[in-house]
């Protein structure tokens, strides 16, 4: 139940966002090397390759795009980190969603190399983090990889991000709606966490923006308008809510929406691949609003997911919802930072909610 990381990695190095970004990265690279390793999903890479590559070109640096289409492993990152050694790379350079952000960062911890992250989606604040959330090769969770240094850039192109899919948005929304959220529960439970306060009022302003805007940001990215409110909204979903992780450090901000969604990787890893993290962990902050005393809130939050044909229980991200997986989920949620196994009241209480949730 204590802190997991002791400093505090409240920035990267350097975060620029503007629209067409994306066509000036060659210079942002050169700051840091004039060869780079850079690693895509095959989706970002489709819509980014030609710009980058432009990009590069007219800042004359030797480049290598990797197309990667796995997890974030570290038996992949491992090889790509010995290849970035073993040919001079100097800079990584990640381009896409959260997984590839994550792996990007775990390769160049490896390699000893500067990390630049070039999120095309505002699903999740792993562009921004100083930390990978890792998997096995197919997918099952096995825990997050802390790293001493911060990312060296991020650069966030609001034109991509204001094409993105609906679904990518929302999941990040709903991924930083949980900070506030976790950090309530934290905060009524830690004493004397340096910090903690910061971050808990850095969630609410940024819980309530996001919850005001939504609707509004949906219309604009409908109408393909790189809005001032999408600026606003991608810099909360990135900047601020990497900034509110890393002031709360570690297991302080991670607690039951989050264990819900590393836990059902972990357990249900194959029926629960196809959703995106910020869903499922939209999902599992209604079992964190009933833990807090504040189902009553539940409701607004369904509706929104109702709406925008997000799932909205524990069936809706592939986990059944019998007896035998809900004590699995006891179980492993029990043992780990998110509740004391030791409070027997802590338990109980925490049983009641999971009951709640399995029935929704």
């Amino acid at each position: 139940m204590g802190i997991s990381e002791k400093s505090f990695r409240i920035g990267c190095g350097r975060y620029l966002q503007e629209p067409y970004l994306i066509s000036k990265c060659g210079f942002e690279i050169s700051r840091f090397s004039n060869k780079a390793l850079i690693v895509g999903g095959r989706t970002a890479l489709s819509i980014t390759k030609d710009k980058i590559e432009q990009s590069l070109k007219d800042s004359n640096l030797i480049y290598e795009i990797i197309e990667h289409i796995g997890s974030c492993n570290k038996d992949d990152a491992a090889l790509l980190a010995a290849k970035a050694q073993d040919e001079g790379f100097g800079v990584i350079v990640g381009v896409g969603g959260g997984v590839i952000m994550d792996f990007a960062k775990l390769i160049a911890n490896l390699a000893k190399l500067p990390i630049i992250n070039i999120p095309t989606s505002t699903a999740t604040c792993a562009a921004y983090t100083p930390l990978s959330v890792c998997y096995t090769k197919d997918g099952r969770t096995v825990g997050t990889e802390h790293f001493e240094k911060e990312v060296d850039s991020v650069l966030v192109d609001t034109a991509i991000i204001t094409a993105q899919p609906t679904r990518l948005f929302l999941a990040g929304v709903f991924d930083a709606l949980a900070k506030f959220v976790e950090i309530k529960q934290r905060i009524a439970t830690v004493k004397g966490s340096l910090g903690l306060d910061w971050a808990y009022i850095m969630a609410e302003a940024s819980f309530d923006k996001l919850n005001s805007n939504v609707d509004a940001v949906l219309y604009d990215m409908k109408q393909n308008n790189i809005s001032e409110l999408i600026e606003q909204t991608a810099f909360i979903t990135i900047a601020v809510t990497g900034v509110i992780s890393g002031i709360a450090r570690g297991s302080n901000q991670c607690a039951l929406a989050h264990k819900f969604y590393e836990t059902a990787r972990k357990l249900y890893s194959k029926e629960s691949k196809a959703f995106l993290h910020g869903e499922m962990v939209g999902v599992g902050l209604l079992l964190q609003n009933h833990f807090n005393g504040e189902q009553d809130k539940n409701d607004a939050l369904i509706q929104l997911m109702e709406q925008n044909n997000m799932p909205y229980n524990v069936e809706g991200v592939g986990v059944t919802a019998d007896t035998s997986s809900l004590e699995a989920f006891y179980q492993a949620i029990c043992n780990s930072s998110a509740i004391d196994k030791n409070n027997f009241e802590e338990c109980k209480k925490f049983k009641r909610s999971l009951e709640y949730f399995w029935a929704l």
